[in-house]
């Protein structure tokens, strides 16, 4: 449905209000965003610091004075693809970042949506499953398979480069609502599946995520979001929320 798209974007509103209304999940939310921004930037200075050899290595700055149609290649190359290859590696890089912070946060994570829905659906809810060490393990393993295919993707020529965001904002927003979903239900290919029949929501909710700068707002509340987004959507069949 349509609709999804936009119940999805809404969603990080309703996290940001959540949070700021229930004050005790500000500062469990402001651990992991510090630990990305910090990465980021990071990995930001080193682009800056490293990109131009890097393209580089793509195309020689030789090929500038070259004639004809090999010149016009190179200067489409070097005034356009050259800065959308900077943009994708930026998105992608932040998108790796979460994805590492997703696995150290774990945790925290976890316990969010634990609570989230204990007080959702007003009952004692379930502890943790499994000892934090345990959790970041499982994470490691989700991981590994969130952040596989959009990296793949992007040597992919031409579609692969218009594939690989859509991928990751996918395959993020899924990390995040996974952590509500995995009390629910144990069996990752089975929560996988329910996921990826509801794509709209899955880009309505990964693809701001991706978005410079306003990812960096968005992503401190992103775990209270995608919990309030599960139960209006994929946990469902398990009680309506109450997401004010």
């Amino acid at each position: 449905m349509l609709v999804a798209f936009p119940q999805a974007l809404a969603a990080h509103a309703r996290g940001i209000r959540f949070a700021l209304a229930n004050k005790g999940y500000l500062l469990l939310v402001a651990v992991p965003f510090g630990l990305t921004l910090v990465l980021y930037l990071a990995g930001f200075g080193l682009l800056a610091a490293w990109g131009d050899r890097l393209t580089a290595l793509a195309w020689s700055p030789e090929a500038a004075g070259s004639g004809g149609l090999l010149g016009a290649l190179y200067w489409l190359y070097a005034h356009v693809a050259k800065y959308l290859l900077y943009l994708l590696t930026m998105v992608l890089m932040y998108f790796l970042f979460m994805v590492t912070a997703n696995i150290l946060a774990s945790p925290l994570y976890d316990g969010i949506a634990g609570r989230m829905l204990a007080r959702a659906r007003g009952a004692a809810g379930r502890e943790n499953p499994l000892a934090w060490w345990r959790i970041m393990g499982e994470e490691v393993k989700k991981a590994v398979f969130v952040a596989a295919l959009p990296v793949l993707l992007v040597f992919v020529p031409v579609a692969g480069q218009l594939l690989a965001p859509l991928a990751a904002a996918g395959l993020l927003a899924f990390d995040f609502l996974d952590f509500a979903f995995c009390r629910d239900e144990p069996r990752f290919a089975v929560r996988l599946r329910r996921a990826a029949a509801q794509p709209l929501t899955l880009l309505g909710f990964g693809l701001p995520l991706l978005v410079p700068i306003l990812n960096i707002v968005l992503f401190p509340f992103a775990i209270c979001g995608a919990t309030l987004l599960y139960l209006d959507t994929l946990g469902r069949a398990e009680g309506r929320p109450d997401s004010k």
